[in-house]
């Protein structure tokens, strides 16, 4: 059980949050109002582009990803090996890495097309933006998406996790929650923060939601493009116990995006789950409960 005052202050605002995250979710599921608003089919800002941009768009972005790894990995990858915590400097150094070349590869994808299509004299279809939300707005909306989430990713965890042990599969954490507890240097953990809580929500956004979620709107219907984004998110984590909640975690992200139009209340209620999710690790809060 808990036993310091930081874990036990930290077991009772969780507990908050998963029972004002269940009212929350009666609230807005006992209106017909509320539920239309946030459960109908919205139009989402069109993207047009075809098959064949598609394809280069998603080779291009994880390109970028792939490279930027290869690069520093490269460069520092002997300095970092020999390093105390090498363990927790791996996934900051690798994965800012990582998400910066996704997140070069985003920005590469606009100019490159454009310059494609001026080659043959022409211009490609403009993107056009969603609604410009304030901040206010905008946190609101994520905070009330993750308050949401936090019930429902709780209860889904524990018949999930229940079903992998009846099955034999593993059902241990990400690797990255080991790597969190055990790393002993602030400037690392900031580091790690600052990938799991930053880069991280942008670039896995604008990839599964903004990218492939919004393709898949506009050609399969909104079914489809939940299933396929929602399951291809949950499998990018690449662990058994993660799958199933990651899975309708991308869900309930890609539902905020359509309600709201803006893919940034998507980026910042991820950035609140994976923040929240980090403190519960550090708190030492999952080693001490049954």
């Amino acid at each position: 059980m808990p036993d310091s005052p930081a874990q036990i202050a930290l077991l009772v605002v969780e507990l908050a949050l998963l029972f004002s995250g269940a009212g929350l979710l009666l609230w807005l599921l006992g209106e017909p109002r509320r539920r239309q608003r946030w459960l109908s089919h919205q139009p989402l800002p069109h993207w047009p582009v075809t098959v064949p941009e598609f394809l280069f768009a998603g080779l291009l972005v994880f390109a970028g990803g792939f490279l930027g790894q290869t690069l520093v990995q490269t460069l520092a990858g002997a300095r970092i090996a020999g390093a105390t915590d090498r363990t927790g400097l791996e996934l900051f150094v690798y994965g800012a890495a990582f998400h910066l070349g996704i997140l070069g590869g985003c920005a590469l994808f606009p100019v490159l097309r454009r310059r494609l299509y001026s080659d043959y004299g022409s211009q490609p279809a403009p993107f056009r933006p969603g609604p410009t939300l304030p901040w206010t707005d905008i946190t609101r909306y994520a905070a009330g998406t993750v308050l949401v989430a936090l019930p429902v990713l709780t209860v889904l965890s524990l018949g999930w996790t229940g079903l992998l042990r009846a099955a034999g599969l593993p059902d241990e954490p990400q690797d990255l929650i080991g790597i969190f507890s055990a790393t002993q240097s602030p400037v690392i953990i900031a580091g790690m923060l600052l990938v799991a809580c930053g880069l991280a929500p942008l670039s896995e956004e604008l990839i599964f939601r903004a990218g492939l979620y919004r393709y898949l709107r506009q050609r399969l219907g909104r079914t489809p493009a939940l299933l396929v984004s929602g399951v291809c998110f949950g499998a990018l984590h690449g662990n058994w116990a993660g799958f199933l909640p990651l899975a309708v975690l991308g869900m309930i992200l890609a539902l905020a995006y359509e309600a709201t139009g803006s893919i940034r209340v998507a980026i910042v209620a991820h950035s609140l789950f994976n923040l929240n999710t980090v403190l519960i690790v550090l708190s030492g809060l999952p080693q001490a409960s049954p």
